[in-house]
C-alpha cells in the first residue's frame, strides 16, 4: 500500500522509466510466447503452405488472450476466386481439410469451441490445444467495415508465419491510423485504404493508399487548401516511423487527404476519383459516413455513376425472371421496370437524363432508333408495356390476357437480349473516348510537369523524358511512369474496360497533384526565402517583394500558372510587367542582398491590379 505521505516525494522520471520498463517486459514476454508458439506449430504450418500455397494470403501466430494463461492461436488467411458465393463454398471445403490437417500434425491437437456455460464460460474440447482461426481476406474486410476494428490491432500484433509482407502492411496502416487519430482524431471523419490489395492484387513493391477524411466544417480561419496543406505535411510526416516500425520499406504508405466539404461535393458530382475511393475503399476507422456512402454507392443509389447504371440494367433481367411467377402484378408493374429501366440506363450512358416513363420510347427513338443503333420493333416494345401498365393503373384493364403476357414475356426478352448487346456497343464506345480523354489530359500533364523542370517535351517523348528527367532525378515515383504507360498502351489498342479506366484516372490525378509538390519542393527551395501569400476565392497566389524588383506566380495550384516578374517604381507600385520563370526567380532571390522593400498602399493596389481585387495577404504561409 502506497503511503500518501510519501506521494509528493515520487519522481516522475523514474516513475515513467518504470512504466516503460514494465511495458518492455510485457513485450518481451508476449513475443517469447508467440516465438514458442511458432516452433510448436512448425510441422503443421509447413504442410499447409506447402499444400495450400495458392489460398493462402497469410498466416500468422496470435497474440495470447490472456498471457497468465497462454495458449497457441493460429490465424489462417484464406484467398479464393469466384463470387461471394463461391468464396465461402471453397473456403469450407478447404477449411475441412485445414483442420483435419491440423488434428494429425498438431501434437496438442486443436481447440474446438463448444458453447458459453450457464455461468457464462466458453466451454472447449481440449481446452489446452491450438486454437485454429481460418477466414477469408473478404471477411476481414466485411468485418472492418462494420466497425470491428480490434480485430485488425490483434491480427497485426501477431507473429506472420506466411505472407509476412501482407502482415506487415496491415501493421503499418493500423500504426499510422493510431498516429493520425491521436494526433486529429477530433477531426477524422474516416481513415480509408484502398488499392491492389484490397482487390487482391498486390505485390511486394506495391505502394498502399490511404486516405484521410477530415472534418473541416468548423475550421474558420484558414481556407481549405491551406488546411489539406498544413495536414499532409504532419501526416505524411508520421509515415516514415510508421514503416519502420512495421518493418516495411520507407513510404510503403501513400496518404492523401480529403477535407469533408470537398468530399461531400464530389459524391453530388459524381466525380470517378472519389467514387473509386468508395467503392474499393475499406475502412479501419469511421465516425459513420463512409461507410453509409459505400453502402449507397453498392446500390446504385448515387447516379451516375457505372454502378448505378449496372443496377438499371440488371433490374430488368430480374423483373423479367418474376414474370414467370405472376400475372395480375406483371402487367401493372414487372414488365413496365423491365423495358423502362435498360432504356434509362442506355440513355443515361450516352449523356442523357433518365426520362420520364411516357418519354421514353421516344427518346430511344431520337438517341438509338433514328441513328440505326436499335430497331424500331424495340421502341414499340416499351410503348406497349407503357401503355398496358397505364391502362391497368387507371382501371381500363381489369384482367390480364395470359396470352398477351405470353406474347409480351417473348417481346421483352427479345428486347433484353437487344438492349444487353446495344449497352456493350454503347459502353465500348464510351469507354474508347474516355480513355482517349484520359491520355491527352496524361500527356498534357506530363509536358506540364516537365516544362516546371525546363524540359521541352511533345506527345512523341513526353513519356521518354518523364522516365529521364523525372523519375531518374527522384522527382516522380517509378508509379507515375508506369501509370503513363499503362495509359498509353489502352489508348493505342483502344479498348479498356471503364472500371479500370476510373482507376486510372484517380491514380494519374493523385500522383500529378503529388508531384507538382515534389518538383516545387525540391527546384523550389530557395524561392521560399522573403515570399509572402495572397488568397483569393479558392486559390493561392505566391509574391517576392525584393527591394526594387517583384515577382509574383498568380495560381499556385497550376503548372502552367502565370509567373510576372515586375520593378517596384519609387511610390510603391508595381510596373513593367513581364513574363518570368521559376530559375528567374531563384537566381534572384539568391543573390539578393535582403535590402528592405517598402510596402505602400501603391503597392497594395498594383497587387489586387496583378492578382485579384479580393486578395488576402498571408504572412508564413
Amino acid at each position: 500500500m502506497v503511503n500518501k505521505n510519501n506521494l509528493n516525494q515520487i519522481n516522475p522520471k523514474e516513475l515513467a522509466l518504470t512504466q516503460l520498463k514494465k511495458k518492455r517486459e510485457i513485450a518481451l514476454k508476449i513475443k517469447k510466447l508467440l516465438e514458442n508458439g511458432k516452433r510448436e506449430t512448425n510441422t503443421f504450418t509447413k504442410d499447409l503452405i506447402s499444400k495450400f500455397k495458392k489460398n493462402l494470403a497469410a498466416v500468422a501466430i496470435l497474440p495470447p488472450k490472456n498471457p497468465a494463461k497462454p495458449l497457441t492461436d493460429i490465424l489462417v488467411m484464406l484467398k479464393t476466386e469466384g463470387d461471394l458465393q463461391a468464396k465461402y463454398k471453397k473456403k469450407k471445403e478447404l477449411e475441412e481439410k485445414i483442420r483435419d490437417l491440423g488434428k494429425k500434425k498438431i501434437k496438442k491437437g486443436l481447440r474446438v469451441f463448444k458453447g458459453i456455460s450457464p455461468d457464462g464460460k466458453e466451454n472447449f474440447d481440449n481446452p489446452d490445444g491450438v486454437g485454429l482461426n481460418i477466414i477469408l481476406v473478404e471477411e476481414l474486410w466485411d468485418m472492418l467495415e462494420k466497425g470491428k476494428y480490434d480485430i485488425l490491432q490483434i491480427i497485426t500484433l501477431g507473429l506472420p508465419v506466411y505472407g509476412e509482407e501482407w502482415l506487415k502492411t496491415l501493421r503499418a496502416l493500423e500504426i499510422h491510423k493510431m498516429q493520425t487519430l491521436k494526433k486529429f482524431e477530433k477531426y477524422v471523419i474516416a481513415y480509408v485504404f484502398a488499392g491492389s490489395m484490397v482487390r487482391g492484387e498486390s505485390e511486394p513493391t506495391s505502394d498502399v493508399d490511404t486516405y484521410i477524411v477530415i472534418d473541416d466544417t468548423d475550421v474558420t480561419r484558414m481556407a481549405a487548401t491551406e488546411l489539406i496543406s498544413k495536414l499532409r505535411h504532419i501526416i505524411y510526416g508520421m509515415v516514415p516511423e510508421s514503416c519502420e516500425v512495421a518493418g516495411v520499406r520507407p513510404g510503403k504508405i501513400h496518404p492523401q487527404i480529403y477535407v469533408l466539404t470537398d468530399m461531400w461535393n464530389s459524391i453530388k458530382s459524381a466525380n470517378p476519383v472519389i467514387f473509386t475511393l468508395l467503392r474499393e475503399g475499406i475502412p479501419l476507422y469511421d465516425r459513420g459516413m463512409f461507410t453509409p456512402w459505400k453502402i449507397l454507392l453498392k446500390r446504385g443509389k448515387v447516379t451516375p455513376t457505372p454502378e448505378s447504371i449496372d443496377s438499371y440494367m440488371k433490374m430488368g433481367r430480374q423483373m423479367l425472371d418474376r414474370v414467370k411467377f405472376k400475372f395480375r402484378e406483371i402487367g401493372e408493374a414487372d414488365l413496365w421496370w423491365a423495358t423502362v429501366t435498360p432504356a434509362q440506363g442506355a440513355l443515361m450512358l450516352v449523356g442523357v437524363p433518365p426520362p420520364v416513363p411516357r418519354a421514353v420510347a421516344d427518346e430511344v427513338r431520337q438517341y438509338f432508333v433514328n441513328k440505326g443503333l436499335l430497331e424500331e420493333k424495340y421502341a414499340k416494345t416499351i410503348e406497349e408495356t407503357v401503355k398496358l401498365f397505364k391502362d391497368i393503373e387507371h382501371g381500363r384493364v381489369k384482367e390480364v390476357d395470359p396470352k398477351l403476357i405470353s406474347r409480351l414475356l417473348v417481346d421483352v426478352n427479345a428486347y433484353l437480349e437487344r438492349m444487353d448487346k446495344l449497352f456493350e456497343k454503347l459502353e465500348a464506345t464510351q469507354a474508347k473516348d474516355e480513355i482517349k480523354d484520359l491520355y491527352n489530359k496524361a500527356i498534357e500533364n506530363a509536358i506540364a510537369l516537365l516544362r516546371m523542370v525546363d524540359v521541352n517535351a511533345e506527345e512523341k517523348n513526353a513519356i521518354t523524358y518523364v522516365e529521364t528527367k523525372l523519375v531518374k532525378e527522384s522527382l516522380a515515383p517509378q508509379r507515375y511512369l508506369e501509370t503513363l504507360r499503362r495509359i498509353a498502351e489502352l489508348n493505342k489498342r483502344g479498348k479498356a474496360n471503364r472500371r479500370e479506366i476510373a482507376s486510372l484516372i484517380f491514380d494519374e490525378d493523385m500522383l500529378f497533384k503529388d508531384i507538382i509538390d515534389m518538383i516545387r519542393s525540391k527546384k523550389g527551395i530557395k524561392v521560399e526565402k522573403y515570399k509572402i501569400s495572397a488568397n483569393y476565392e479558392d486559390k493561392r497566389a505566391d509574391i517576392w517583394l525584393l527591394s526594387k524588383i517583384a515577382f509574383v506566380i498568380k495560381d499556385t495550384s497550376k503548372t502552367n500558372t502565370e509567373i510576372l516578374k515586375l520593378e517596384i517604381a519609387e511610390d510603391g507600385s508595381l510596373i513593367k510587367p513581364k513574363k518570368s520563370s521559376l530559375a528567374e526567380i531563384n537566381k534572384t532571390v539568391k543573390t539578393f542582398n535582403g535590402a528592405p522593400t517598402i510596402v505602400t498602399n501603391k503597392t497594395i493596389d498594383s497587387l489586387k491590379d496583378v492578382i485579384h481585387k479580393d486578395i488576402k495577404i498571408v504572412i508564413g504561409a
